[in-house]
This record gives C-alpha cells, structure tokens and sequence, in this order.
C-alpha cells in the first residue's frame, strides 16, 4: 500500500506535466494560406458563387426531366350536364363526373431537347469559372489586403521615428540656444520640420486605418490578428521565361477567356433549340385513361383507354419564328465578339502585369539602394553637425529623405508581391498552393 503511495505520488505530477506541454507542442503560428482557406470557406462572395452553381446544377436536372421523362397529366371535373337531342335521342338532365389520367411521352423532336439541355450544360459551367474567377479575385484581395496592412504599418512606423528624432533635434537646439551657442532661427526650422513630419504621420495612420477596414472586409477578423500571420515570399522560380508564355497561358486558363467561350457557344445552342421548336414538329407518344359517369348523355359507368402517337406542329402565321431566329443568330454573334475582344483584354493585361512586376521588381531595388544611401548621408551628417561642419537645415532634411526613401522602399517591396500575384491571377493560378 505504501509502494503504490509513493508511486502515484510521483504520477500524479508526471501526468499533469505531460498534460500542460502537450498543447504546447502542438501550436504553431497561423499562416497567411490557412487564414485565406478560412476565408474561402466563409466569405458571401465565395458561398454566393457556390449558391449559384448548385442552381445551374439543378436548372440542368430540371431541363432535362422537363425533355425527356413523361410527364402525367390528371383531369377531373364534377357538374350538372344537360343535353338537348333534336334527334329521335332523348334529352338527359345529369350530375356528370369524370376522371382522367395521360402519360405523354417525348418520342422525337429533331434535338430540340438536347440542345435545351445542352444549354443548360453552358450555363453551369459558366458558373464553375465564376466560381473559380471569385475564388482567385478573393484570393488576390486578401494578399493585396495583407501587403497593403503590411505597408502602412511600416510607414506609420517610420513617420512616428521621423517626427520622435525631430523633436529630439529640436530640444537640443533649444538647449543650444539658451547656452547662447545656438540661434532662433534653427528652432523654427526644427518646428517647420517637425510640423511636416507630424503631417506625413497623420497621412500614414489615415491609409492604416484604411487598410485596417479592409482587411476587416476580406478576412472578416481584426487586423492585429492578420498582422501576426506568417508569411512566405514569393516563389519567383513559378514565373515563366517570356511574356509570350504568359499570354499563351492567360488565353488557356483565364475563367473569364473560358467563361464569354461557353457563353458564345451557349448562345449556339439556343438558337439551334429555337430553330427546332419553330420549323419542326415534335412526335409524342400519348396514353390516356379515363373513368366516365353519366357524361355525354350516357347514362352509365364507361372505362376508356387510348394509347396514341402524336405530331404537334404550332406555326405562328405572322412567321414570327423567323424573327426569332434571326434575334438569336445576333445575339450569338455578338457572343463570338465578345469572346474575341476578351481575348484581345486578357492579353493585354497579362503584358501589361508581366510589364508592372519587372518595373516594380526594378524600382524596388532602386528605393532599397536610395535608402541605403539616405541612411549613410544622414550618419555623416549627424557626426558632422556635431563638428559644426553641417547646418541643421542639412541634418533635417537627411532625416526627411531617409524617412520617404524607407517609406518608399517598403512600399514598393509590397508592390512587388502584389504585381506577382496580380500576374499569376491573370495566368489563371492563383491558388492556395502559390503561397506555399
């Protein structure tokens, strides 16, 4: 009994420990890509284009049910009939009732039928690219959203460090003054100075609250949360070589090049169904059953059973079918220019992102090396200042430079990142795997 004692003596804190760390082991820091899965699972945007393909889905199912599967048809009538024979037939004077039951069956319509299904099949899968078109859209927003939180965070930063060193400045200055080794005039360039900072800082808190709204927007989670996300680079080695490879991409794999194609050939199909249903008739094959009481001056119970086939054939003699054929043949060739204009859009902007990515990726190592240089000019000429080989003037306005050279240079890093996945958008591969 003492030995067990002693044992669970020792268990007891043994498990407890397993029992705190064990969580701790299994956290890890949320990443941008998880929180944008989350995003792609919850958003309006996302569960609306959702909603949108299960209704072509089920329109598709309809059309064809509606094609295809009989269709039963239940008549019925209770009333008073009166007949008045001018015949040697007596008159009768009866309560009438009877039942009928038709099963009409769709035998041949020279393929109206499948073309009506046929454009419904164009329809969901416009609504499949419009899907895939809203993910990648909402994907982009969420980085560019990120990036652009990223950005004024740094130039907020970056303001607030410009405008604290300033007000340094200037405290030495008024020290200097009233030990009669400095003068007036460079307090009131210190104070002009600092009002142009706290200016700057005031732009860049407003544009951080407006990226703070959006990311709201988008992720639908506070941005202190977003701003702790881990993030990768981004894979440069994903680019292809040459412009030419990313239009030939662009034209294959853009949903909206594939979603005006389906359209255009949606438009196809309808036309070919309004010209079955206008010029040609349609065979069904009919079954009919009715139970009769006391109708049509019979006195009696009657069974009757009729099994049939028919030909319909409505032709509208103002010939307004052929209106209607030529309204669609229009509208199915302004389809076909569309898709070609769409063509025509989608390669230009898959130059024009190529163009902006090696301009920003360019520009952004210019602003790096331009702050590099403003950091070193202003070392110097703190160190000069103190020999008095500098003026003040010179001082402040190395800090204003160094601060919109870093302001500028972490600007266009963000531009960088965006212009690649604005690219990578457009290719049609913009997913979840890129920022892995």
């Amino acid at each position: 009994m003492k030995y067990l004692v002693r044992q669970n003596k020792y268990l007891l804190p043994a498990f407890l420990l397993v029992f705190l760390l064990a969580p701790i082991s299994t956290l890890h820091a949320e990443t941008l890509k998880e929180a944008i899965a989350k995003v792609l699972d919850d958003h309006d945007r996302i569960l609306a284009a959702k909603a949108d393909l299960s209704a072509s889905k089920t329109r598709m199912d309809e059309t064809f049910a509606n094609s295809w599967a009989p269709t039963l048809t239940t008549t019925t009538h209770y009333g008073h009939e009166r007949r008045m024979s001018k015949a040697s037939a007596a008159n009768t004077d009866m309560e009438s009732r009877e039942l009928d039951f038709s099963i009409t069956q769709r035998v041949w319509d020279w393929g109206q039928a499948f073309a009506d299904v046929e454009v419904t099949r164009y329809q969901k899968m416009q609504m499949e690219e419009t899907l895939d078109l809203t993910r990648q859209a909402l994907v982009l927003d969420a980085i560019s959203s990120y990036y652009n939180l990223d950005r004024t965070q740094k130039m907020v930063s970056f303001a607030s460090k410009s405008a604290d060193n300033i007000k340094r400045q200037g405290e030495v200055e008024d020290i200097r003054v009233s030990l009669g080794k400095g003068y007036s005039a460079d307090v009131l360039q210190v104070k002009t100075q600092l009002a142009g900072a706290e200016a700057r800082l005031v732009q860049a808190k407003g544009a951080l609250l407006l990226a703070e709204n959006h990311i709201k927007s988008v992720f639908l989670r506070s941005a202190e949360e977003i701003a702790k996300l881990e993030v990768t680079d981004p894979d440069y080695t994903k680019l292809p070589d040459t412009v030419e490879e990313v239009v030939q991409r662009a034209i294959e794999s853009n949903p909206q090049v594939r979603q005006l194609g389906y359209m255009a050939d949606m438009m196809g199909s309808t036309k070919k169904s309004l010209l079955k249903s206008t010029f040609f008739p349609t065979l069904n094959a009919v079954a009919e059953h009715k139970f009769k009481d006391k109708v049509s001056g019979v006195d009696e119970f009657e069974d009757e059973t009729l099994v049939k086939f028919e030909i319909t054939f409505p032709l509208n003699l103002g010939l307004s079918g052929l209106d209607t054929i030529r309204a669609a043949g229009k509208d199915t060739e302004a389809a076909k220019r569309r898709y070609g204009d769409m063509l025509l859009m989608i390669e230009e902007q898959a130059r024009s992102a190529w163009s902006n990515l090696h301009t920003a990726r360019a520009n952004a190592a210019l602003l790096n090396s331009q702050a590099d240089l403003a950091e070193k000019f202003l070392e110097l000429a703190r160190e000069e200042r103190k020999l008095d080989k500098r003026t003040l003037l010179d001082v402040l306005n190395g800090e204003t430079a160094l601060i919109n050279a870093r302001s500028d240079a972490a600007s266009a890093e963000a531009d960088v990142k965006i212009a690649f996945y604005t690219l990578m958008q457009t290719m049609g591969a913009l997913n979840l795997n890129i920022l892995e």
